[in-house]
């Protein structure tokens, strides 16, 4: 093997949340490389015992069965016991390592298409943070540098990456264990009758928990009508919810009458809730009524989240803190609240609904043992439950016990008309510029004391005059890609925990991010109507394209 051509080969990077990349990146090499290394971090951080196991798991796409044998292979050839866990939803991997007391990783890419993959490392201890990338970048190095000295005749890989002989083996010897104790997680709990009287349409499409989904459901009494199964790859985003699948909500509602239609991303960590009427309901409100039927004494959402949110639960005294988007950053959040006070009830979720609990919970006479990883079924169970127990349909719970405030979000990418010059390099530096130089600023007020705000301005912390004076250049730069008369008000106030949050003086806001490890740049949007709120993510084209035309162009 040319070590110098496999040098060559793209090196995966962390996102968000774990690896991902396209499905020719993710070579079997690439993916052993790292897999060793996270094993070495694991060895390093006595996590990882000589012979202990590592559960393994994967969901429905067309590349996960041969990156879970690279990710096999590569703890057996570190000195471990692989436990082929099959095609499991993500949480119910990570529920069954944690009951094991080992680590586990899951190969998926969420909710991306199909011609893109991911892998997800899990301590035994939880989920990987973001004070961990270091040490596991640190010894993924090390891992790649001692493959890439390898004689032609040491190596597994062929000079493309690729492992010279097909590795196949029975991959689910233990993915029926790992199953039906994510299904009894739910059915101990809850009494078997809970949701007795409710029609729910499952949207199956190719999730790798729907069948997992639809006997929960059904163990706890509901009526279920499963539509839309797919085996081929069927990339559903619960944070941008596509209008076919929109279509579909509401053709169902209207073809079944349920009280509800629910769903998950590929993976089935990420719930898809919609209404009776076919009404599509965003994560963080999801999260939020999940609150409301738990009632913790803390909550960690990201800083992206709704408005109505972080009033409807500051109403009923939950203490929320807004973090960076990720759930790296807030299950820190949570994990510092329960180290401060190991009493206090706490969870966390994310926009995309992905619901975190991150403490033992009494239901009844039961205890639901504490997940500290994105579920969906928790918040679907939780939020039909508070629905019956209020004697309401959903869409009167939600109209009820969420103030009315509507979001939105979109992307633009490398195919997006005027951003074929877009990467992920050129949406860190978009966001770099319209930043303070001092990391220090966060949040940024603008307006008059005297000025009247809603909540959501009035949440922004005053700040010292150097503070305004260091940042108000910026807000005049960002005023020209969002001038008042074309949907947008004055900018009164800006936040920079995760990209840019911006706070105009008629309440909208729009929060720009870009994608951490992918071309693609997210346009979030709030406004008191729905249409108002699509109407901002619709100019994302127009702003985003002119940000890049102007920042490649200096």
């Amino acid at each position: 093997m040319d070590s110098d051509t496999v040098k060559k080969g793209k090196v995966l990077k962390f996102g968000t949340s774990g690896l991902r990349d396209t499905v020719e990146a993710m070579t079997d090499q690439e993916c052993y490389i790292n897999t060793r290394g996270f094993l070495a971090f694991l060895e390093d951080r006595n996590e990882l015992m000589c012979g202990g196991a590592v559960a393994i798991g994967g969901d429905r796409r067309s590349s996960t069965p041969r990156i879970m044998a690279a990710v096999r292979q590569a703890v057996r050839d570190s000195g471990y016991i692989p436990q082929m866990c099959g095609r499991v939803p993500s949480p119910a991997l990570v529920y069954y390592a944690l009951k094991q007391d080992i680590p586990s990783i899951m190969v998926t890419g969420s909710h991306i298409p199909d011609d893109r993959n991911g892998i997800k490392f899990t301590k035994k201890s939880g989920e990987v943070l973001k004070s961990d990338e270091a040490d596991i970048l640190l010894h993924v190095a090390l891992q790649r540098d001692l493959e890439y000295k390898r004689m032609p005749s040491e190596t597994c890989f062929d000079a493309t990456g690729m492992f010279r002989e097909k590795h196949t083996q029975d991959d689910t010897a233990f993915e029926a264990e790992v199953m039906d104790l994510y299904i009894y997680r739910y059915l101990d709990v809850f009494p078997s009758d809970s949701l007795a009287g409710l029609r729910v349409v499952v949207y199956q499409h190719s999730a790798v928990g729907r069948d997992i989904l639809t006997e929960i459901l059904r163990g706890l009494g509901a009526e279920v009508i499963s539509i839309g199964r797919s085996e081929q790859f069927v990339p559903v985003d619960t944070e941008k919810i596509s209008e076919a699948t929109r279509r579909l909500l509401t053709e169902a509602a209207e073809e079944y009458h349920p009280f509800a239609i629910v769903s998950t991303d590929g993976d089935s960590d990420r719930p898809l809730l919609a209404d009776e009427r076919g009404n599509f309901l965003p994560g963080d409100k999801l999260g939020a009524l999940v609150s409301i039927f738990l009632e913790p004494d803390f909550a960690a959402i990201p800083i992206s989240a709704n408005d109505a949110v972080v009033k409807a639960l500051r109403a009923r005294t939950i203490e929320v803190r807004q973090t960076k988007i990720g759930s790296p950053y807030v299950i820190s959040a949570m994990n510092e609240a329960r180290e401060k006070d190991p009493s206090r009830k706490v969870v966390s979720w994310e926009s995309n609904g992905g619901f975190l609990l991150g403490s033992d919970w009494p239901i009844g006479d039961k205890i639901l043992s504490a997940l500290p990883t994105r579920d969906a079924v928790l918040p679907l169970l939780a939020t039909l439950l508070l629905a019956l127990r209020n004697g309401q349909s959903l869409s009167l719970l939600i109209e009820s016990a969420l103030p009315a405030w509507c979001t939105s979000a979109n992307v633009v990418d490398n195919e997006t008309p005027g951003c074929g010059a877009y990467t992920a390099d050129l949406g860190r530096r978009i966001i770099a510029q319209f930043s303070p130089q001092d990391p220090g600023i966060t949040q940024v007020d603008f307006a008059s004391p005297d000025d009247h705000l809603d909540a959501a301005a009035a949440r922004i912390r005053p700040t010292n005059e150097t503070a305004r004076k260091a940042v108000d250049p910026i807000r005049q730069s960002l005023q020209k890609y969002f001038p008042p008369g074309d949907g947008f008000g004055m900018i009164v106030g800006l936040n920079f925990i995760d990209g840019i949050r911006i706070l105009f003086d008629d309440e909208r806001v729009v929060h720009l991010r870009p994608s951490g490890n992918a071309p693609e740049f997210r346009m979030y949007a709030a406004a008191a109507r729905q249409e108002e709120a699509d109407s901002l993510v619709n100019k994302r084209r127009e702003i985003i394209s002119r940000m890049v035309a102007d920042i490649t162009a200096s």
